[in-house]
């Protein structure tokens, strides 16, 4: 499955999720329409015109202004991220310090799976009062998802069967679904707003008074009472079709999203016994919020209460029998274990503070062989071997440090200080001043200790410590921003991996903090229109730590790997004709591009950095910005490159 073809068609499916909205428009307006014939004559006793062009015009427009009102509304609520829903569902963040072992190792899971994936660690929420085995990931993009789980998945599942399940919904944010999903959420709520206004309507009449001897009074509650109930039924029209777009959007996407969680974890047997468990559990998937039912598209399994009889998911047994076809038809017995309270940040008495990573090896059914960069981009380049290693290799005191939002800063400027001793003290010296001095004390130690990491590693610290950044006040990230700046032109240059650290915080920290409005432009379809930018990234990436014959080579190597270019025709530029600017500009152009655009460049730049068999530092940090600025992810694929150039080193 590849990751930018799936994001194609999920961009095209947008477009049907139009198309269905505006037919569920037009049978809302003629339900209405058709209401309010029939209440005005069985009101006054006038039998109307069938067909009355006026009243349909303005029942025409007040109807469309409602629901369009209602959806921009809702997008706009939405642009925050995927905390809104999460918290609108009754979770709570879980939080690094957390006391409950099931929740310390929710915590390692998803990071492991976000280290694994080469995505920042998205925020995890739980949703204590369900006791149903279910899931979802939200947000409009991979900076500012979030995970949530019921109370009934942390306690019922194993290690193993969560690993699927959070593996199914990393492949939702992966693949572009949690973005559409989240568009979904505005238009079912625009196609709902008039059941909303039904109901609002329906409830006043209970606080009000009927007189006998006010007939206009009387005729007014009555005509309010009609309104009302004529809203509600055309709302529950609207929640018909709401549930059909919603089966219409999910079904096929739940199918892809098991497959991938399969081949990203390569281990069938957890994912298949989540589900097995699932239909073993008496209260099954259900989510007992009267918001479950508007986002149920969005859920690991079935989770609405209303169902309006259609699915938005496959049926349990055919997506078990599809992963595990010698299944015998019998489901998992099991039994919520008593829970005990806890507080807002998930304490409880008698649990250990923190529980580190497990470590445990990966399944025997997972391939510990890392694909060539030749597949950059497909679902099979996802490596949880891979991860789980750059993962445990990561000392236990800067797990620590990034999970607390002063250490985690501490940690992003003891990766960025110069190694000359002079600048270094410069730097330090700066930071103590505008930082102050609590937040510097171990900072020279502490680079000292980074300096020999490899990128892989500095950049899966970077990934942990991004949602601990993002819980910064506006005015801590805003100090951040600036030291940050600061830091970086202090030398008076910009080297790729501090090009790296700083545009990928700009990007994950400010859509928390500087939301973007309005949509997002839409870019080229074609790479003729792109042919400067292109030629800009590919020659940045040959000449990465090669000389004029090498670049050469690895230019071509990426050229002849690659096509056809539609209109471009690539040339290697002069190592001195760009600069920084010139290389953020052509970010800027590619994340904008169409999904098959984006996979051809970064699937150029990574042939150009595998041409001489070794993955550097600098290609992998390079490699990383541009999968990032373009709104993809790269895998930790350099682990065995690393080990080879460790040994070569050592001999």
């Amino acid at each position: 499955m590849n990751f930018f073809e799936t994001q194609d068609r999920a961009r095209r499916r947008t477009k049907w999720l139009v198309v269905y909205f505006i037919c569920a428009v037009i049978s809302i307006v003629l339900a209405v329409y058709f209401g309010v014939i029939f209440g005005t004559t069985l009101i006054s006793g006038a039998k109307l015109e069938p067909w009355d062009p006026g009243l349909f015009l303005f029942i025409t427009g007040v109807t469309v202004l409602l629901i369009l009102g209602g959806t921009a509304y809702k997008f706009a609520q939405l642009r925050q991220g995927g905390k809104v829903v999460a918290e609108g569902l009754g979770g709570r963040p879980v939080l690094p310090s957390t006391g409950d072992l099931k929740e310390r190792q929710l915590l390692n899971v998803v990071e492991e799976m976000a280290i694994a994936s080469g995505t920042p660690v998205p925020l995890v929420y739980v949703m204590d009062e369900e006791t149903g085995i279910n899931a979802f990931a939200a947000g409009t993009d991979p900076s500012n998802a979030v995970i949530g789980v019921t109370r009934g998945c942390i306690e019922l599942l194993s290690r193993s069967e969560l690993q699927g399940v959070i593996a199914h919904e990393f492949s939702h944010i992966r693949n572009g679904d949690m973005r559409l999903n989240m568009r979904l959420i505005g238009f079912i709520f625009g196609i709902l707003i008039l059941m909303i206004v039904g109901r609002v309507l329906l409830s006043s009449m209970r606080y009000a008074r009927t007189s006998r001897d006010s007939k206009e009074g009387n005729g007014i509650l009555a005509v309010v009472l009609l309104v009302g109930l004529v809203l509600f039924l055309v709302g529950a029209i609207g929640g018909f079709f709401a549930r059909l777009i919603q089966a219409a959007v999910s079904r096929q996407r739940e199918f892809l999203a098991d497959s991938s969680a399969v081949q990203f974890t390569r281990d069938a047997g957890g994912l298949t016994g989540a589900r097995k468990k699932l239909g073993g559990w008496g209260d099954h998937s259900r989510v007992k919020n009267p918001q479950g039912s508007a986002v149920s598209h969005m859920f690991f399994a079935e989770g609405g209460l209303f169902r309006w009889g259609l699915a938005t998911h496959p049926p349990l047994q055919v997506r078990i029998q599809a992963l595990d076809p010698a299944w015998t038809q019998k489901f998992d017995t099991v039994s919520l274990p008593a829970v005990e309270m806890k507080g807002r940040d998930g304490s409880a008495s008698g649990a250990v503070a923190n529980l580190a990573p497990s470590g445990a090896a990966p399944p025997a059914s997972t391939m510990n062989a890392v694909e060539t960069l030749g597949h950059l981009g497909d679902e099979e380049g996802w490596q949880l071997s891979s991860g789980l290693r750059v993962c445990n290799e990561i000392d236990q005191r800067w797990r620590k440090a990034s999970q607390d939002r002063r250490q985690a800063q501490v940690l992003i400027f003891a990766m960025l200080l110069s190694r000359d001793l002079q600048q270094r003290k410069v730097q330090v010296e700066g930071l103590r001043k505008g930082m102050g001095s609590d937040y510097v004390e171990a900072l020279s130690e502490w680079h000292r200790s980074l300096e020999s990491l490899h990128s892989t590693g500095k950049i899966a610290l970077l990934d942990l410590c991004i949602p601990t950044l993002r819980q910064l006040s506006q005015p801590e990230y805003e100090r951040l921003m600036q030291m940050l700046d600061w830091v970086v032109a202090t030398d008076e240059k910009v080297d790729l991996f501090e090009f790296m650290l700083k545009h990928a915080l700009t990007r994950h920290l400010s859509g928390n903090f500087a939301p973007l409005s309005g949509k997002a432009p839409s870019g080229p379809e074609r790479m003729g229109d792109l042919s400067s930018a292109g030629d800009v990234l590919l020659s940045l990436m040959a000449w990465s730590g090669r000389n004029s014959e090498t670049a050469a080579k690895a230019f071509e190597a990426a050229v002849d790997g690659w096509g056809p270019y539609e209109g471009w025709e690539p040339r290697l530029l002069p190592e001195d004709s760009f600069d920084t600017k010139m290389v953020v500009a052509a970010l800027a152009e590619f994340e904008v591009a169409a999904p098959l655009i984006k996979q051809t460049i970064l699937q150029m730049c990574g042939l150009a950095a595998a041409e001489d068999g070794v993955l550097t530092s600098e290609e992998a940090e390079l490699l990383r910005a541009v999968a990032d600025a373009i709104g993809a992810s790269v895998p930790p694929f350099v682990y065995e490159e690393r080990a080879e150039e460790s040994q070569a080193e050592l001999s």
